[in-house]
């Protein structure tokens, strides 16, 4: 009965510390413009979700402060991702748009410093997440 209960405790010993190996990535935003709204951090894996995917099913900071402000995303596995960041001003979970389609909200990407026209794509905001943890820093862009 002791062997089994060791054999046991090895076993859940080795599989804690294996989840605990997959990377992470950290995520510093700063330039937010002010105290309003919240700030929601998109991780996308695909072209297809990058593009199509809603916001307000990223993770949503309530902004308290105008102090950089960090997001971490826990056991991801290697591969490609991409990162969109906006300050939802009202609270509506999405980036809102003005009759010409611009952006009426502060946001920023991965990767790009510069807004594009229209929406990005996903390969030129994507990066590689390997088997070490990742950070980043995204200045939000107010146009």
């Amino acid at each position: 009965m002791k062997l089994l209960f060791g054999l046991f405790f090895l076993v859940l010993i080795g599989f804690v510390a294996a989840k605990g190996d997959e990377p992470a990535l950290t995520v510093r935003v700063t330039d937010i413009p002010g105290v309003k709204g919240n700030l929601l951090v998109g991780l996308f894996q695909t072209a297809e979700s990058f593009t199509d995917s809603p916001m307000a099913e990223s993770p949503k900071i309530e902004l308290k402060t105008a102090e950089d402000q960090v997001v971490v995303f826990n056991d991801l596995k290697p591969g490609k991702y991409a990162i969109a960041v906006v300050q939802d001003l009202n609270k509506n979970g999405k980036l809102d748009r003005n009759f010409l389609g611009m952006p009426k909200e502060p946001l920023a990407f991965s990767v790009i410093k510069k807004i594009p026209k229209g929406k990005p794509k996903f390969e030129d905001c994507a990066f590689e997440i390997k088997d070490e943890p990742v950070a980043m820093v995204i200045a939000l862009v107010t146009k």
